[in-house]
């Protein structure tokens, strides 16, 4: 067992850090009161090569794997405690990656150096209204009429619909192809950003800089090549999507408490009561010890997932349910523990731990949207459990 970074992983680490805390930690503030990304931010991460890092090299991409993308993931989430950027950098990468994988080389091949380049973002548009965790419930429906398909439907709460608008890019987006089929009409159609989309913005919790809407396709004409793998087989294939992006949710949760409780420490070595410092008090010191001893476990555990993905998707070992299992340990022990160790850092903060100007008051809103975000905690448990006890066992 070697639990090592390789060489190239470690430089990598490294480089993301250093431009983590020059580039993006200076650019929070701005970033929360204009309630967007700056285009600088875009423009560096996409001079970085993060923005479409899991293109392959032919792209013009890094072609990296599961295990490079999360330690870039963990850096950028320890320098946006808000998850605005995290999201960003997690949904354009995972989603790029899938398209990469299943779509036809000619068709997406100018879409994928566009992305490579940080021109174009990528994002996933699954939810429904009324369908969350139920991708196969799905109402949005793509009717083939020759060459194209002609969707009609509504996808709600979905990252990037402004990035995507004002930047360039595409959805990958979940649509019913076959009637009354379940999981088995199930598809995977990319949908360039037009005009023709009707998008309608919400508002988050948190994540300030990003941006979440709703999609709706009125008899919108997508060209059939932009189908992803074969028509009634997606459901199968955005699952590999979904457990490469909860990886990334799971490192990027874990680095972002981390960095609170080392926030949190550094107030209690300053902030005195009772004449002495705040960080001598055993009962403060059992809290930060539990939280260290979580967090770095499910840290270690959000590495070991994305290993098995990698495994999984370009070694061919392991099975796709096995994956599944440990990808959903990772992001309900990082989420759920990240959460409480977060909540304990805003309270060693006391008062100044509630205001508005705390970074634990962000990424405790932050991190909330992950407990949801590519599947809940409760899908997280049903996948455990149906893993664990047997399919046969679950109703």
């Amino acid at each position: 067992m070697d639990f090592e970074f390789t060489e190239d992983q470690k430089l990598l680490m490294e480089t993301a850090r250093k431009f983590s805390e020059s580039v993006i930690a200076p650019s929070i503030g701005k970033m929360r009161s204009q309630r967007r990304i700056q285009d600088e931010v875009y423009s560096q991460m996409a001079k970085m090569g993060y923005l479409g890092m899991t293109v392959p090299e032919k792209y013009g991409g890094m072609g990296a794997d599961a295990v490079s993308t999360g330690i870039v993931a963990e850096q950028i989430a320890r320098n946006d405690p808000t998850a605005s950027i995290p999201v960003l950098f997690l949904v354009d990468n995972a989603w790029s990656y899938l398209m990469a994988k299943y779509g036809n080389e000619k068709v997406f091949g100018d879409i994928l150096r566009k992305v490579a380049k940080g021109e174009w973002i990528t994002a996933i548009a699954s939810t429904e209204s009324g369908h969350g965790s139920d991708v196969a419930g799905i109402d949005t429906v793509a009717k083939r009429s020759g060459d194209e398909y002609i969707v009609n439907g509504e996808k709600s709460f979905i990252s990037l619909v402004r990035d995507v608008k004002e930047h360039g890019g595409g959805f990958v987006t979940v649509v019913k192809t076959r009637e009354n089929a379940g999981s088995r009409g199930i598809s995977l159609l990319y949908i360039p950003y037009s005009d023709d989309i009707e998008i309608s913005y919400l508002e988050e919790m948190g994540r300030e800089g990003s941006s979440w809407g709703v999609l709706r396709f009125n008899d919108l004409h997508v060209p059939a090549k932009y189908l992803i793998g074969e028509e009634n087989r997606g459901f199968n294939i955005v699952h590999e999507g979904f457990e490469f992006a909860r990886g990334l949710i799971s490192v990027i949760s874990a680095g972002t408490a981390l960095k609170s409780i080392e926030n949190g420490i550094n107030y209690m070595k300053q902030r005195k009561a009772f004449g002495r410092e705040i960080a001598t008090f055993e009962g403060l010191q059992f809290q930060v010890a539990d939280d260290v001893a979580k967090m770095e476990a499910a840290l270690s555990f959000a590495y070991r997932a994305l290993w098995i993905y990698d495994q999984e998707q370009r070694h061919g070992k392991y099975s796709r349910f096995y994956v599944s299992k440990n990808i959903a340990m990772a992001k309900l022990i990082s989420t759920t523990w990240g959460f409480d160790a977060i909540n304990d850092a805003m309270q060693w903060q006391g008062a100044y731990g509630y205001s508005k100007d705390c970074p634990e008051e962000w990424a405790l809103r932050g991190i909330r949207s992950f407990m949801l975000a590519e599947g809940s905690r409760e899908i997280m448990k049903l996948i455990i459990a149906r893993e664990s006890i047997g399919k046969e066992y679950m109703r």
